[in-house]
């Protein structure tokens, strides 16, 4: 049965709100004139206060669709979330003793972490035990090193997305599904290719976590990585063919990135009714807080407009 928009008009909102994203043109323009930028922030000088303004200007629209429709409510809420998820890491690597920039993403009244952690000196043991609680798994206990925490919140992250689309059915359950397991995959291939290169762990290591992915989702999902895994070596083999080097890191993230913003720019209009529309618009969001996060590392450290808009993720 298809889920159409029902009193709230949640579609038509979604879509008039998507028509107010930015283009390729209107962040060239924001690269050459910085008072372009939303959220007045071109007078910040400090980076950091100026992308957690800009973010909480950008992600204010969303906070009334979340009640706006009751079966979309815990898909918007486990999105917002997704955010929080880079404060968790934060918390993680100041308590491991990394480096990291301490740059809150802050979601209002669906924070599940309050800001005022970051200055409570909190052990590795006392991140560890508040994660459990949170994402409601004792896993987090359990693990040691903390990089497999990093990986272990990702993908308590990614479930609790897959799961947010409980009061969904239907053709809208199955919309779903199909978008966040693409998603997922797009994941895991880069958590696999950062473990392998990056991290330079043991194959028999990545594995193990692509085997974890394939428990968690079962064997579509698994099939969805292979789709993606063979359009990933394709882009590989060309890539070493024209540089006659291995690709980084970062080029295979963006390549993966830049595929999925594809995917869900072309999903967003497959149906007007659908899940989709909402789905796309909110990764679409996502990618526009990225970029927009870009434009103002690429001007504090000096990068050419071209550079700047390379590492975008938009069209072409």
């Amino acid at each position: 049965m298809r889920n159409y928009a029902d009193v709230p008009n949640i579609h038509t909102r979604i879509y008039a709100m998507k028509s107010r994203l930015f283009s390729l043109r209107d962040y060239i323009l924001m690269i050459r004139e910085p008072e372009t930028l939303p959220g007045h922030v071109s007078g910040i000088q400090d980076p950091i206060q100026a992308k957690e303004t800009l973010f909480e200007e950008q992600i204010a629209p969303i906070f009334p669709l979340v009640a706006a429709h009751e079966k979309y409510t815990p898909f918007f809420i486990a999105h917002l979330r997704q955010y929080e998820a880079h404060n968790a890491k934060i918390l993680l690597a100041t308590a491991a003793g990394h480096h990291s920039f301490r740059q809150w993403y802050n979601i209002g009244p669906f924070a599940a972490l309050d800001r005022g952690l970051l200055e409570e000196r909190l052990s590795l043991d006392d991140v560890k035990t508040l994660l459990a609680g949170i994402y409601q798994d004792e896993t987090f206990r359990a693990i040691s090193g903390y990089r497999q925490l990093v990986v272990h919140l990702d993908d308590c992250t990614a479930r609790n997305l897959y799961r947010s689309a409980e009061l969904l059915a239907g053709s809208a359950a199955a919309e779903f599904r199909e978008m966040m397991l693409k998603r997922l995959a797009v994941m895991t291939l880069i958590w696999s290719y950062r473990l392998g290169v990056h991290h330079r762990l043991p194959q028999e290591k990545v594995r193990f976590y692509m085997d974890k992915f394939q428990a968690l989702y079962g064997g579509r999902a698994w099939y969805r990585v292979g789709l993606e895994q063979d359009a990933l070596s394709a882009y590989l083999e060309q890539k070493r063919k024209d540089t006659g080097q291995e690709p980084s890191v970062t080029e295979v993230e963006h390549y993966l990135e830049q595929t999925y913003y594809a995917w869900i720019s072309r999903t967003f209009h497959r149906d007007f009714h659908s899940i989709y529309c909402v789905v796309s618009y909110l990764w679409l969001l996502y990618y526009q807080i990225r970029n927009l996060f870009r434009i103002i590392d690429g001007r504090r450290y000096g990068l050419a407009a071209d550079e700047i808009i390379r590492r975008m993720i938009c069209e072409s």
